[in-house]
C-alpha cells in the first residue's frame, strides 16, 4: 500500500524503503534494506551518545558506589570522630563532678577549653591544606587529638583540673584546622551545580555536618554506658583508640582529589575534571602576572587580599557562622547541667533527653537534599535558597528556645520537644550559609574557611563563659535563651541582606589572577 512513513522513522530508513519501493523490490530485498538503515541509524546514534560530556552520565547527586559519594561519607566519619573527642567533656563531667569539686564556673572555663584551641591553629590549617594537601593534614590533626584523648586522664590526675583544661585546649588546637581542611577537600571533589543536575555542593556540606550530628548524638550514651561500665578514665581511652583505627581506614580510602583515587570510574573522572574547578597554581599566577609581586604585601600576610576580607558577602558568612556557634554549642554545653539543675533530670534519665535534639538535627541534614531540590523545583536561585535555608534555620530555633524556661515545670519532655525542634532548625544550616563557603570563592576556600570557623569558634570560646556568667551573676536561664534568640535573629537579617554566591574575586581589580582562572571564576559567577 502507498502509504507515508510515521514522521518518527530514521532518514535512513526512510530513503531505502523509497529506493526499494521505487525499484519495484520484493518484501525480501526491502528486509534487507531496512536492515541497512537500521544499521547505520544505530551507528549515528551511538557517535552521538560518544561526544555527549560525561555530565550526561553523572548529572545527578552521588549515590551509590561513586568515588565523590566514598570521599564525603569519608570525611563525615572524620567529623564524627572529631565531635566525639571534643563533646565527651560534657556528659563525662558529671561522673568527673563526683571525684573533683567542680564549680558551674569551672564547667564553663573547661567547655571552653577546646574552643580556646581553636583560635591558633585554623587559618594556618587551611592555607596548609590549600598547599600541603587536604588529607594528609586531616590525618595529622586526627590522630594528635586521639593522642590528646588518650592522655586526658592522666595529665588529669597528675595535674588535676588545670592538667585537663590544658589537654582540652591541646586537642581544640590540633583539631583546629580540620573544618577548613574539610572545606578544602569538599571544593576539589564537588562539582559546579550543572543545567539539570542537583546541588551537589550543599549534598557535601549536609555530609560534613551529618557527621557533626552523629558524633554529638552517639557519644552520649556511648560515654555515659562506658563511664557506668568503665570509669571516666577507660571511656576516654575506648574512645581514643577508636579514633585512631578509623583513621587507618581514612588513609586508605581517602584521596586528595578525583586523579589519586584508585577506585573511581573514567566516565566520573572526565565528569569532574570538567565541572570541578582546578586549584589556582601560584607559580602560574605570578608568571602570568609579574607585577603581581609589588603587591604581595597587601595579600600575603592576611592570606587575602584585604578588600576581599572586608567584603560584605563574606561576613555575612561569618556572623552567621558565629551566631550557629553560639545557638547549636549552648545546647550541646549547657543542657547537661540544665537538665541535672534545673529538670532535675538523673544522668541515666537525662542521657535520652540529651540524645534528642542530635536526633532531630540529624534528621534535617539527612533531609536537606530533598528540601533543595524541592526548593529548586519552584524555580528559586541559588541564592535565594541560601538565604532561605539560613534564614529560616535561625529565626525558627529562635522562637522555639524562647518559652523552654518558661515551661519548667511542666513534663521534662516539654523542654526536649522544644531544644530538639530548634536543633532541628539548626540541622538547615548546611544547605545555607555552610554550602556558601564554597560559593563565595574559588581560589581562598582554605584561608576563608579558615577565618570563618576561627570566628565561630570565637562564640564557641566565650558562649559557655558568657552563660555562665550570666547564671552566676543573674541566676536567669530566661537571659541566657533570649540571647541566644536574639543572636540567631540578628544574623538572619544581616544574611539576608548581604550575602552572594557570585566568587567574591571578581569584586577586586588588584588581586592577580591568570587569565584562564579569572575566565573559569566568571563562568561559574554566571552560572550562579
Amino acid at each position: 500500500p502507498s502509504r507515508a512513513p510515521p514522521v518518527g522513522r530514521p532518514p535512513a530508513r526512510r530513503a531505502a524503503g523509497r529506493a526499494m519501493k521505487g525499484a519495484g523490490a520484493g518484501p525480501q530485498q526491502r528486509r534487507r534494506a531496512e536492515s541497512v538503515g537500521m544499521k547505520t541509524r544505530t551507528k549515528v546514534a551511538d557517535d552521538e551518545a560518544s561526544k555527549k560530556p560525561a555530565a550526561a552520565a553523572i548529572s545527578r547527586p552521588p549515590r551509590g558506589p561513586s568515588a565523590r559519594a566514598v570521599q564525603c561519607y569519608l570525611l563525615l566519619g572524620t567529623r564524627l570522630f572529631q565531635q566525639s573527642m571534643r563533646n565527651a567533656l560534657a556528659p563525662l563531667l558529671v561522673f568527673m563532678s563526683a571525684e573533683f569539686d567542680i564549680g558551674t564556673s569551672q564547667k564553663g572555663t573547661l567547655l571552653s577549653a577546646i574552643a580556646a584551641g581553636y583560635f591558633f591553629t585554623q587559618v594556618p590549617g587551611g592555607a596548609l591544606a590549600d598547599k600541603m594537601g587536604a588529607k594528609n593534614v586531616v590525618t595529622a590533626a586526627l590522630s594528635l587529638s586521639a593522642l590528646c584523648c588518650l592522655a586526658i586522664p592522666s595529665f588529669c590526675d597528675n595535674f588535676g583540673i588545670p592538667g585537663l583544661w590544658v589537654t582540652m585546649a591541646l586537642m581544640g588546637a590540633v583539631q583546629g584546622p580540620l573544618f577548613p581542611t574539610s572545606t578544602v577537600f569538599l571544593s576539589r571533589w564537588m562539582p559546579r551545580k550543572t543545567a539539570g543536575g542537583t546541588d551537589e555542593k550543599a549534598w557535601g556540606t549536609s555530609m560534613l555536618d551529618i557527621g557533626i550530628s552523629v558524633g554529638s548524638l552517639v557519644i552520649i550514651p556511648v560515654a555515659n554506658s562506658l563511664a557506668a561500665a568503665l570509669g571516666w578514665r577507660g571511656a576516654y581511652h575506648v574512645i581514643g583508640l577508636g579514633s585512631l583505627a578509623f583513621i587507618a581506614v581514612w588513609q586508605v580510602l581517602g584521596a586528595e582529589e578525583p586523579g589519586k583515587c584508585f577506585f573511581i570510574s573514567e566516565a566520573e573522572l572526565r565528569f569532574l575534571e570538567e565541572h570541578v574547578p582546578k586549584a589556582p597554581s601560584k607559580a602560574s599566577s605570578e608568571d602570568a602576572h609579574p607585577a603581581a609581586n609589588a603587591k604581595k604585601p597587601t595579600t600575603d600576610w592576611l592570606g587575602i587580599p584585604l578588600r576581599l576580607a572586608m567584603h560584605p558577602g563574606l561576613w555575612a558568612v561569618f556572623v552567621a557562622h558565629i551566631a550557629f556557634n553560639f545557638g547549636a554549642y549552648y545546647m550541646t554545653n549547657w543542657n547537661p547541667t540544665y537538665y541535672a539543675e534545673v529538670l532535675k533530670v538523673s544522668p541515666a534519665e537525662a542521657k535520652y533527653h540529651l540524645m534528642m535534639p542530635h536526633v532531630t538535627n540529624l534528621a534535617s541534614k539527612a533531609l536537606n537534599p530533598t528540601l533543595v531540590a524541592m526548593v529548586e523545583r519552584r524555580g528559586y536561585s541559588l541564592l535565594a535558597s541560601r538565604r532561605l535555608f539560613t534564614a529560616a534555620g535561625f529565626i525558627a530555633a529562635a522562637v522555639l528556645v524562647l518559652p523552654v524556661h518558661q515551661l519548667r515545670f511542666q513534663s521534662p519532655w516539654v523542654s526536649t520537644v522544644l531544644f530538639s525542634l530548634a536543633n532541628a532548625c539548626f540541622g538547615l544550616a548546611p544547605s545555607g550559609f555552610k554550602a556558601n563557603y564554597l560559593d563565595i570563592t574559588e581560589r581562598y576556600v582554605g584561608v576563608v574557611s579558615g577565618y570563618g570557623n576561627t570566628l565561630g569558634t570565637v562564640a564557641s570560646w566565650i558562649g559557655p563563659q558568657f552563660v555562665a556568667l550570666l547564671l552566676q551573676y543573674l541566676a536567669s536561664w530566661d537571659v541566657v535563651l533570649l540571647s541566644v534568640a536574639a543572636v540567631n535573629c540578628l544574623a538572619a537579617l544581616n544574611y539576608i541582606r548581604c550575602s552572594t554566591v557570585t566568587p567574591i574575586e571578581l569584586d577586586i581589580s588588584e588581586v592577580s589572577v591568570a587569565p584562564g582562572q579569572m575566565e573559569m571564576t566568571a563562568t561559574a559567577a554566571k552560572r550562579s
